[in-house]
């Protein structure tokens, strides 16, 4: 050992390596970065968009079978007549309005207690192109343009928080014309 004058070890010290792997610091960014680009990616290909009927109507071929949401009126109330057992699946067909543009909707399962006449609703589902599930059935007053929308959730949304003028907005523009 070396002393110096002021009694001071002088010796040189041996480099300590860190007890973990270099790599693991690289690890642990790719698994962040990979994290973001994941959470980035579910929530692009799992957000809805939000279209009136009218409009869904006019990007019906843009949409394909992209999932959305459906804002429209229903022209009559989901009655008897219009619910469908077919095997073990539960249907309810009925039309939609918006801006005198009228969607048919099956809908799968029975709709909420609010559903009824002329109170809007917002239906989450998809186009289809073809015969609808019950093929003798023809909606009254409706499309039967071979287009339906195949809902299979029905939301009738009435809080508190909910903007009036908004809501009229939608029960006007939801009527037959």
């Amino acid at each position: 050992m070396d002393k110096g004058e002021a009694g001071i070890d002088l010796t040189p010290r041996k480099n300590i390596r860190p007890s973990f792997p270099r790599w693991i610091p690289g690890l642990v960014l790719l698994a962040v970065a990979l994290t973001i680009v994941g959470l980035v990616w579910f929530l692009a290909t799992n957000s809805q968009s939000f279209l009136e009927a009218d409009q869904a109507v006019a990007e019906r071929e843009e949409l394909g079978q992209k999932r959305f949401q459906l804002l429209g009126s229903p022209i009559s109330s989901a009655g008897p007549d219009q619910t469908f057992i077919i095997g073990e699946n539960e249907y309810t067909l009925f039309t939609i309005a918006f801006d005198g543009v009228f969607v048919d909707v099956v809908s799968r399962g029975t709709p909420p207690d609010l559903f009824d006449q002329g109170v809007p609703v917002v239906l989450e589902g998809r186009w289809e192109n073809g015969p609808i599930p019950v093929t003798e059935y023809v909606f009254p007053n409706g499309a039967n343009d071979g287009w339906w929308f195949a809902a299979d959730r029905i939301l009738v949304k009435h809080d508190n928080d909910y903007r009036k003028d908004r809501i009229d907005d939608a029960e006007n523009r939801g009527q037959p014309e």
